[in-house]
C-alpha cells in the first residue's frame, strides 16, 4: 500500500471524469483525505501497476452509480454519450441492412480503429461483414465501471487500438442479492424500453477466500416507425429539395402499346389522378409516372430483445496467489423492418394475364410525339401537349418497374450470441507481479428471412403467366400466390472465434535516486477464425431486391505478440515511459506479416497544481479476415445515382441498341457494384501524439486540456462510389458494360463507355489506397461545492477538432470537418455540460448536450433552385435531467431502495434536418441523432441483503 501525496490526490481527480445524466461526463467522487493509503492499480494502457494519477495517459472513468444516473440500458447508449465518441454505428443501422453492429468510433475516425475490451481482455469480434465487436456483447448491468483511453496503444494492445481503447471491467468481490426494474415512456409513442435485472454475489475473499458474482439482465425495446415522426414520415422533402420517391412501384410505371400502334413508356395508371393511392404509397414522380413513398414502410429504430447473463468466480489460494474464472453468456434478436422489394429484373406481364387491364388513362399534360395517331385517326404533324385526360386500350405483353408493396415491407429477422470464457491466476511472486489467462470468445450470427422477402425462382412464372395482380390491388387467390412465393429460414450469418493465452508480469526492477523504475513484459497468442456462410437463395442471388449474390468467407490466422513497458523516473518532477510490442500474424491462406508498435510517454509535475503529460507513438491496424478473403460480389450503391454514360445529369438518353427505359431504369436509382477483398493487403499504420495538461488550482476546481494527433497511412477501404461516381472520366476503368443481346445475364463483362451497352457493375475492390487524419482538443473541467444545501458538481466534458478528413492516393487531401463527405460529416465540437446536486437521500442533475452543425450531404446531380450546392445541418442540441433518491438503511426490510427518475430531451427537441442518403431514414440523419423525442424513464433497485 501506498500513501497518496497532495499532488497525487489533485491529478487523480481529472482522471476520473465521470458520466452523470445522460450524454455527458461529470464530477468525480470527492477527494480522499491526504495521506490516506491507496493501492496501485493498473491503468487501461499500461500494463505496470500504479497510482491512477501517475500516468501519462488521458484516461477517463466511468463509475457504475453514474451508470445509473445516464439512463442508459445498453453499452451502445453510454458510448454514445462520450464527446470524443462520434459516428459509430447505431441500431437505426439495421433496417435495410441487416447484420449491422453496434459498435464505438473514437475520434470519428471509424471503428475498427477503437479496440473494445472486457476486462482488459479481447472480445470476439462480430460475425457478419466486416465489423468490430458488437457493443451488444457487453453486459453493461455487470459493469462495475468503464476506463476510456483517449490515445493509441498498439504498443501495450496490438492492432486496432489506433483512436483509442474501451475497457470494460467488471464488478469484483460483490456480495448480496439485489433486482433493478426500468421502463421508459417515449411522449410521441413507440420506441418504449423495459429491462429488469438481478444481481447476486457470495464469498468473503478476505474471510472465506472465495467469491462469486451472477448477474441477470433482460431488455425489450419496442419498435419506432418513421411513420410516427413527422420529421422522418416521407421520402418527398420538397423543403429538403429532395425525393426520394423509387420508380419501382406497386403500380409499375409501364411500358407498352396500345391498339393504334402508338408506344408508351413509363405511363403510371394512377398518374391522371396525380398518383394518389395510400395503399401502394405513390406520389407524382414525373409528367407520366409515379414513384413509391418507401419510407411509408420503413422503421426508424428496429424492435429488439436482449438477454445476458455474467458470472464471476475467484478462489485466493493464499495471499500471495489468486484463481478466477469469468462467463458471459448474451443474446440479442433484432426485427427490422424497409421498403417493399423491388423486382429489379425485367417484369414482363402477358396479355392472356387475368388482371390485364382493360385501358390504361395518359393523364393531360403529357406529351404526345410528332406522328401518334389519335383515337380519330389523326396523325399528329408535331408534339403535342394532352389538354385532358385521355384513355387508350393497350396490346400485346406490358413490362415496368415493378415493387412487391402488396406482399408488405421485407423483414430481417437478426439473433446473435456471443460467448466468452476466462480462466486466469494472477498474483506475486519474488517481488513480480503476474497475469495469466486463456480467453475464449466466440461470435454467432443468423439472419433469418422475415416476411416481404420474395424468390425470383418462385415469383417471376407468376408475373409471367399474369397470375398475380402487378396493376393494383391482389384478390384472395393472387394474394395467396404471391404469399407463396415468400423466402422463409435462414438468410446468411457467420462465426467468429478467438481463442488466447497472455502472460504479462511487472515490478519494479531497480531504483534510481527519484524513485523505482517500473518494468513489465507479457506475451500473448491467439488464434482467429471467421466463417461466414450464405444460404443458397442468397448466394445465387435469387432474392428478389436483394444485393445480388453473397459469398461466403472462411478463413484463420494466428496472432504472436510480446511487449515491454518501463517507467522511468528521471528526477522528483519528471517521468518517462517507454512501451513497444512486436506483432507477428501468420494467415491460413499462406501471407503473412509483422509489426513493431514503440510508444513513449512523459509526465512533469512543475509544482503541486499542475502536471504536464505527452505521448508519441506509432500503431498498427491489421487486414481483418474479410478484408483478406471476400470473394467479388455484386452489391448497390448506397445511394440513388444516374448511369453517366446513358443518363448524364440525370437525362436518359436514347442509344441505338437499346433505349433507356427499354431494359431497366438507370436514372436516379441505385446502381449495381462490385466488391470484393484482397490477400495481399498489407497494414494500415498510424502515428500519433498527445500534450495535455492536468491542473487544480484549488481544492473546489479542477481540469485538464489535451491536444491529440492521428494519422493513418495505408488505409484499407473499398474505393468510394461517390469518389468514382464524383469524376466518371477519370475512372472510366471501373464501369463494367454488357451487351444484352448477346450476354443477357452480364456474365462476360467488359469496361466500355459505349452507350449502347447498359451497366454490368462498377468495380469497387478493397486497397491500401487512402489516408486517415484527426487533431483535435479535448476539454474537462470540474467543480465541486459543499454547502448547508447539499453538495455541488458541475462539470464539462468537450472535444474539439481542429483538422479531420481523408486522402486518397494520387488525389488532393478531404477536409470532412463540419462537412458531409464520404465518409460522413465529422461535428467541430461536442460537449456535455452537466450541475448536479446531492443532499441526503436524494441527488439530482441536469445536463445540456450539444453537438455542432455542419454541411448537409451534396447530390451533385440535383444542385439547383431549390437544391442549393451548401446546406447547414443545424446544432443538435438536448437537455436532459434526474431526480434520485436512496431510502434509509432498513428502511421497508430492505438493505437499501433507490429510485432514479429522468427525462431525456426535456423539450422534446426533433432531430436536425438533412437529406443525407446514408441510410433508409430520411429527413434526419439516422447515425448521429435519436429519433424519439422527449422520454420519461424511471429506474426501481431494490437490494435484498
Amino acid at each position: 500500500m501506498m500513501k497518496e501525496t497532495v499532488l497525487s490526490r489533485a491529478v487523480r481527480l481529472s482522471f476520473s471524469g465521470t458520466l452523470v445524466a445522460a450524454g455527458m461526463l461529470a464530477t468525480p467522487a470527492m477527494a480522499q483525505n491526504a495521506g490516506e493509503a491507496i493501492q496501485r492499480v493498473e491503468i487501461t494502457g499500461s500494463s505496470i501497476k500504479r497510482l491512477a494519477s501517475e500516468t501519462v495517459l488521458p484516461v477517463t472513468v466511468i463509475r457504475q452509480e453514474d451508470i445509473v444516473r445516464t439512463g442508459a440500458t445498453s453499452a451502445q447508449d453510454l458510448v454514445n454519450l462520450i464527446p470524443g465518441n462520434f459516428g459509430g454505428t447505431v441500431a437505426a443501422g439495421n433496417v435495410g441492412a441487416s447484420g449491422v453492429a453496434s459498435t464505438a468510433n473514437l475520434r470519428a475516425l471509424g471503428s475498427k480503429y477503437t479496440l473494445v475490451l472486457l476486462n482488459g481482455r479481447r472480445v470476439a469480434n462480430y460475425a457478419v461483414g466486416n465489423q468490430p465487436v458488437d457493443l451488444n456483447s457487453i453486459p453493461l448491468s455487470a459493469i462495475e465501471r468503464i476506463e476510456v483511453l483517449r490515445d493509441g496503444a498498439s504498443a501495450v494492445y496490438g492492432a486496432d487500438a489506433v483512436a483509442g481503447v474501451i475497457n470494460f471491467i467488471l464488478k469484483k468481490d460483490y456480495k448480496g442479492l439485489e433486482a433493478t426494474v426500468y421502463a421508459t415512456k417515449v411522449d410521441q409513442g413507440g420506441g418504449q424500453v423495459k429491462s429488469y435485472n438481478i444481481t447476486g454475489g457470495f464469498g468473503d475473499l478476505n474471510k472465506e477466500r472465495f467469491n462469486v458474482l451472477f448477474s441477470y439482465n433482460h431488455e425489450e425495446d419496442d419498435v419506432l416507425r418513421a411513420k410516427d415522426r413527422a420529421f422522418a414520415n416521407t421520402a418527398n422533402r420538397p423543403d429538403l429539395g429532395i425525393n426520394k420517391a423509387s420508380p419501382r412501384n406497386g403500380v409499375p410505371n409501364l411500358n407498352f402499346t396500345d391498339t393504334l400502334g402508338n408506344k408508351y413508356t413509363g405511363v403510371n395508371p394512377y398518374r391522371y389522378v396525380d398518383c394518389k393511392n395510400e395503399e401502394f404509397a405513390l406520389v407524382t414522380n414525373s409528367v407520366t409516372g409515379c414513384g413509391t413513398d418507401y419510407v411509408k414502410f420503413i422503421d426508424l429504430i428496429p424492435e429488439a430483445k436482449h438477454d445476458n447473463f455474467v458470472s464471476r468466480a475467484v478462489f485466493n489460494i493464499d495471499d500471495n496467489h489468486q484463481l478466477y474464472a469469468e462467463a458471459a453468456y448474451t443474446k440479442d434478436h433484432s426485427k427490422s423492418t424497409y421498403s417493399p422489394a423491388p423486382y429489379t429484373k425485367s417484369m414482363v406481364y402477358p396479355s392472356t394475364g387475368r388482371f390485364y387491364p382493360k385501358s390504361i388513362t395518359l393523364p393531360k399534360g403529357m406529351t404526345l410525339p410528332k406522328g401518334y395517331k389519335m383515337p380519330n385517326g389523326t396523325v399528329l404533324a408535331a408534339d403535342t401537349v394532352l389538354a385532358s385526360d385521355m384513355a387508350v386500350t393497350p396490346t400485346g405483353n406490358i413490362s415496368g418497374t415493378w415493387r412487391t408493396v402488396a406482399g408488405g415491407g421485407r423483414t430481417d429477422l437478426t439473433d446473435t450470441k456471443n460467448t466468452r470464457f476466462v480462466i486466469g491466476a494472477k498474483g506475486e511472486i519474488a517481488g513480480w507481479d503476474y497475469d495469466t489467462g486463456i480467453t475464449y470468445g466466440k461470435n454467432q450470427v443468423e439472419i433469418s428471412f422475415g416476411p416481404g422477402k420474395f424468390s425470383y425462382a418462385k415469383l417471376t412464372p407468376l408475373v409471367s403467366s399474369g397470375e398475380i395482380n402487378v396493376f393494383g390491388s391482389q384478390d384472395a387467390t393472387s394474394l395467396a400466390k404471391l404469399l407463396g412465393a415468400q423466402i422463409t429460414g435462414f438468410e446468411n450469418g457467420g462465426t467468429s472465434t478467438s481463442t488466447e493465452f497472455d502472460f504479462k508480469a511487472s515490478k519494479e526492477i531497480f531504483q534510481l535516486p527519484a524513485g523505482g523504475v517500473g518494468f513489465s513484459a507479457g506475451f500473448s497468442h491467439r488464434k482467429e477464425k471467421l466463417d461466414q456462410v450464405s444460404s443458397p437463395t442468397l448466394a445465387s442471388g435469387d432474392e428478389v431486391g436483394g444485393a445480388g449474390e453473397v459469398p461466403g468467407v472462411s478463413g484463420s490466422r494466428k496472432v504472436t505478440g510480446v511487449f515491454t513497458e518501463m517507467n522511468i523516473p528521471i528526477v522528483k518532477s519528471l517521468e518517462g515511459n517507454l512501451a513497444a510490442r512486436y506483432d507477428k500474424y501468420e494467415n491460413s491462406f499462406g501471407t503473412s506479416f509483422n509489426n513493431l508498435s514503440p510508444k513513449v510517454g512523459v509526465t512533469w509535475r512543475p509544482d503541486a497544481t499542475t502536471m504536464i503529460r505527452a505521448s508519441a507513438a506509432r500503431g498498427f491496424r491489421a487486414p481483418t479476415l474479410y478484408d483478406n478473403l471476400l470473394p467479388y460480389a455484386v452489391n448497390n450503391t448506397s445511394s440513388n445515382f444516374s448511369d453517366p454514360i446513358r443518363c448524364p445529369n440525370g437525362t436518359p438518353i436514347k442509344s441505338t441498341a437499346n433505349p433507356v427505359g427499354g431494359y431497366k431504369d438507370e436514372c436516379n436509382v441505385q446502381l449495381d457494384t462490385r466488391n470484393g477483398g484482397s490477400k495481399t493487403l498489407e497494414p494500415e499504420k498510424s502515428k500519433q501524439f498527445t500534450l495535455g495538461v492536468v491542473f487544480q488550482p484549488s481544492a473546489a476546481f479542477s481540469g485538464s486540456v489535451d491536444y491529440w494527433n492521428v494519422k493513418i497511412a495505408k488505409a484499407i477501404q473499398p474505393m468510394s462510389e461517390n469518389t468514382v461516381m464524383g469524376d466518371p472520366v477519370r475512372y472510366a476503368g471501373n464501369f463494367y458494360r454488357f451487351d444484352p443481346r448477346t450476354d443477357p445475364d452480364a456474365k462476360n463483362p467488359i469496361v466500355s463507355s459505349n452507350p449502347d451497352l447498359p451497366l454490368a457493375f462498377i468495380d469497387l475492390p478493397r486497397v491500401n489506397s487512402g489516408q486517415f487524419f484527426a487533431s483535435g482538443f479535448d476539454l474537462n473541467l470540474n467543480f465541486r461545492k459543499k454547502s448547508d444545501w447539499g453538495n455541488w458538481t458541475a462539470n464539462l466534458d468537450s472535444t474539439l477538432y481542429a483538422t479531420h478528413g481523408y486522402q486518397y492516393q494520387g488525389e488532393a487531401q478531404v477536409s470532412d470537418l463540419g462537412k458531409y463527405k464520404d465518409f460522413g460529416p465529422v461535428p467541430r465540437y461536442r460537449q456535455a455540460l452537466t450541475v448536479a446536486w446531492a443532499m441526503g437521500a436524494w441527488n439530482a442533475s441536469v445536463t445540456h448536450n450539444y453537438t455542432d452543425g455542419y454541411e448537409d450531404f451534396t447530390d451533385p446531380a440535383a444542385v439547383g433552385a431549390n437544391y442549393p450546392e451548401i446546406r447547414k445541418v443545424a446544432a443538435y442540441k438536448t437537455i436532459d435531467m434526474t431526480v434520485g433518491w436512496k431510502a434509509p438503511v432498513d428502511w421497508l426490510y430492505a438493505k437499501s431502495l433507490s429510485a432514479t427518475f429522468g427525462i431525456k430531451n426535456i423539450l422534446d427537441t426533433d432531430p436536425p434536418s438533412s437529406r443525407t442518403s446514408a441510410n433508409f431514414q430520411t429527413g434526419y440523419d439516422a447515425q448521429f441523432t435519436n429519433p424519439l423525442g422527449r422520454t420519461f424513464y424511471f429506474r426501481v433497485n431494490y437490494k435484498f441483503m
